[in-house]
C-alpha cells in the first residue's frame, strides 16, 4: 500500500525529483531549534500592532501598554494555534491519504518521497508552533487563555459530514489541503518580514515559509496529478470542495479576538468587534491567490467553474 511502485506511471515528475532530492537543505526542521532566550525580547511586541483589525478604534487606543502587549501576545498564540489547527485537521490527514494510494496517479517513488517528506515538515511546524505559543503564554502571564477551534476546521468537519461516500470525503479533504498549502496565506509573508515583532517569532514563521513556498509546488503537482486521474463525479466534488475551502480560508473569524478581550476583561470589548465588523463589509483577510489560479490553468479548469469571487 504505502510502497508500491508503478514502472508505467510515466516519466519521473521534475518538479518532485528536484524538491525531493533538495529536502534535505532546505526544510526547517533540518535547521535546528531556535534558542527562545537569544531571540525572545519581552518588551517587543508578539503580534504586529498593525494587524489588531481595530487599531484605529479609540477605545482599544486607550488600553493601557501592558494590556496592548498581552493582547498582542494572545493574537500570536491565536495566529499559531490556527496554524496547528490547520496543519492538524486538514494537511496531515490528507497526507495520509496519498501515501495510502487513495488517489491514483501517484504511485512513483519521487512522490511517495515527497508526501512522506511533506508529513516530517507539518509535524515540525506543529513542534515549532506549539513551543512558540507555550513560551509566549509564559512570558505574559496569559497560560489560561482559551482560543477556539478555527472555523476552517470546522467548515471542513461540515463539509466531511455531508459527503455520502468515504471517496467523496478523501477528495473534499484533499481539496481543503490544496486550498491551505498553495494559497499564501499574506500574514505569513508579513509576519515573517515583521521588524516590529519578536526576533523569536520572525525567525520560526521565516522558516515555516521557506517550508511552506515548497508545498506550493508540492500539493500544485499533486492536485494536478489527481484531477487528470478523477471521473466527471469527482471533478464536480472537488470543485466544489474548492470553492468551499476558499471561503472558509478567507472568511475573518473574530471569535478568538472576542475571547481575548473578554479574557482581558476589556471594557466594551464585544461592542469593538461589533463595530470592527460593521466597518469591514468585505469580511474577508489577504490571501494570494496568484498560485492557485495557476494550478487551475494547469489542470484546464476555468475560473469561472469555482464558486468564489478571487477579485
Amino acid at each position: 500500500m504505502y510502497t508500491n511502485i508503478s514502472n508505467n506511471a510515466g516519466l519521473s515528475d521534475r518538479v518532485a525529483v528536484l524538491l525531493t532530492d533538495s529536502w534535505a537543505n532546505r526544510v526547517a526542521v533540518k535547521v535546528g531549534e531556535l534558542d527562545p532566550l537569544k531571540y525572545y525580547d519581552p518588551t517587543i511586541a508578539d503580534y504586529p500592532p498593525d494587524l489588531v483589525p481595530f487599531r484605529s478604534d479609540r477605545r482599544y487606543a486607550r488600553l493601557d501598554n501592558a494590556t496592548r502587549q498581552k493582547l498582542l501576545a494572545a493574537a500570536w498564540v491565536a495566529y499559531n494555534e490556527k496554524t496547528i489547527d490547520v496543519e492538524v485537521s486538514i494537511v496531515a490527514p490528507a497526507c495520509i491519504s496519498l501515501l495510502k494510494g487513495v488517489f491514483q496517479g501517484l504511485d512513483t517513488a519521487e512522490l511517495k518521497r515527497v508526501i512522506a517528506q511533506t508529513q516530517v515538515d507539518e509535524q515540525y511546524h506543529i513542534l515549532m508552533c506549539l513551543d512558540a505559543c507555550l513560551l509566549t503564554r509564559q512570558m505574559h502571564d496569559i497560560e489560561d487563555v482559551r482560543i477556539p477551534q478555527a472555523s476552517v476546521v470546522e467548515e471542513l468537519k461540515l463539509a466531511l459530514d455531508r459527503q455520502t461516500s468515504p471517496r467523496d470525503a478523501h477528495i473534499v479533504q484533499m481539496a481543503f489541503a490544496t486550498v491551505a498549502e498553495v494559497t499564501i496565506n499574506s500574514y505569513l509573508n508579513i509576519l515573517a518580514d515583521a521588524e516590529d515583532i519578536q526576533p523569536f517569532n520572525r525567525e520560526i514563521t521565516a522558516l515555516h515559509r521557506r517550508d511552506e513556498f515548497a508545498h506550493n509546488k508540492i500539493f500544485s503537482t499533486l492536485a494536478g496529478r489527481i484531477y487528470k486521474q478523477f471521473d466527471e463525479h469527482d471533478r464536480s466534488v472537488f470543485k466544489a470542495a474548492i470553492a468551499n475551502a476558499l471561503e472558509a480560508f478567507v472568511r475573518i473569524d473574530v471569535r478568538p479576538w472576542r475571547d481575548i478581550l473578554s479574557y482581558l476583561q476589556v471594557s466594551e470589548g464585544q461592542d469593538i468587534i461589533d463595530d470592527c465588523m460593521r466597518a469591514n463589509p468585505s469580511k474577508r483577510i489577504i490571501r494570494d491567490f496568484s498560485g492557485f489560479r495557476g494550478l487551475l490553468q494547469e489542470i484546464g479548469v476555468e475560473e469561472t467553474e469555482i464558486a468564489f469571487d478571487f477579485n
